[in-house]
């Protein structure tokens, strides 16, 4: 069987990946963290959308209001988290806590 986990060491291996720290976990989870733009109101303006993608037994509690730390930015769960794929990747959408 096809071990996908073995993409996410070869990431970390090239610093693609940040380590997240979830409110309640006492050690940080690696995560890809990605901000692309969104066009808003008819293509007006551009705004940053905040997600992470990570392994989903790294993190099966996690829930929309969850909190994280990235990079020493606190970030919540905008919505529940998602399944990617074949749901061995997982996507949360995040926003700056306030």
């Amino acid at each position: 069987m096809f071990d996908a986990s073995v993409f996410w060491t070869a990431f970390d291996a090239l610093g693609m990946l940040r380590t997240a720290y979830v409110e309640g976990m006492p050690e940080g989870v690696k995560v890809g963290f990605s901000t692309p733009d969104q066009l808003e109101i008819d293509g007006q303006f551009t705004v940053a959308e905040y997600q992470i993608e990570y392994q989903a037994v790294d993190l099966p509690d996690l829930a929309r209001g969850s909190m994280l730390t990235i990079d020493a930015v606190q970030y919540r769960v905008r919505r529940p988290p998602r399944r990617n794929g074949d749901g061995f990747f997982v996507l949360a959408d995040l926003e700056i806590a306030k």
